[in-house]
């Protein structure tokens, strides 16, 4: 895929990984569709990208619902007319609470809901456009995690990316919608933030250009 010529949608776009992420596609000359839930952190990643490119937009979603994300594709029909070619689901992971910990543990049963929500949601509304307009599309599920020093959690999200990204493509390898995953290698839990993000862009960008990739999950 041509990425210059794409429209990409970046989710949580505010986030250290989504914004990092839209910046290096705005770099390369791509249409972004940036949206988040947290408008203050979104309004900034748009700004920065605004920097290096005319092609960006940005959209305020009130939480991951079907209705919300169908509003979200309106605007994307009425400002380019043109449904996106890329979807890349950005999300971040939060540690692992300890077994014994009570307190934690239904809120971080919530968080990996939502993360699996989040992922479903935004996956099946781009993959229902891309089919309908018979379009040669790309999904990739990219996690990142907050804190480098504690990396549990990832495990559980990698998981859920890999068992996603490959039912997915089993689905829609016969629409020609290729599915990918990018995450963090466990085995490197040394490594700078800096490092993990540019393995991370680089993965991504890897499995949107190639054609030939599709229900895999990468290591950055």
């Amino acid at each position: 895929m041509n990425i210059t010529n794409s429209v990409v949608l970046v989710t949580s776009a505010g986030s250290q990984l989504g914004s990092t992420l839209a910046l290096h596609f705005a770099s390369l000359g791509a249409t972004l569709i940036l949206c988040d839930k947290d408008t203050r952190q979104l309004a900034d990643a748009y700004h920065l990208c605004c920097e290096i490119s005319d092609n960006v937009y940005q959209f305020p979603i009130p939480d991951h619902s079907i209705e919300s994300i169908s509003a979200l594709f309106q605007y994307i029909e009425q400002e380019i007319h043109r449904s996106p070619d890329v979807l890349i689901n950005a999300l971040t992971v939060e540690a692992m609470p300890n077994i014994f910990d009570h307190a934690a543990s239904d809120a971080f049963t919530q968080s990996l809901s939502l993360m699996a929500a989040t992922l479903f949601t935004f996956g099946q509304a781009t993959a229902e456009k891309m089919r309908k307009e018979k379009k040669n599309g790309v999904i990739v599920n990219v996690i990142s995690h907050n804190d480098y020093q504690d990396l549990s959690g990832i495990d559980n999200a990698t998981s859920m990316i890999a068992g996603f990204t490959q039912s997915w493509a089993k689905q829609l390898t016969p629409f020609n919608i290729r599915v990918g995953g990018v995450v963090p290698n466990l085995e490197h839990e040394s490594t700078h933030w800096a490092e993990i993000r540019d393995e991370l862009i680089r993965n991504t960008e890897y499995i949107v250009c190639n054609d030939y990739f599709s229900g895999r999950v990468m290591a950055a």
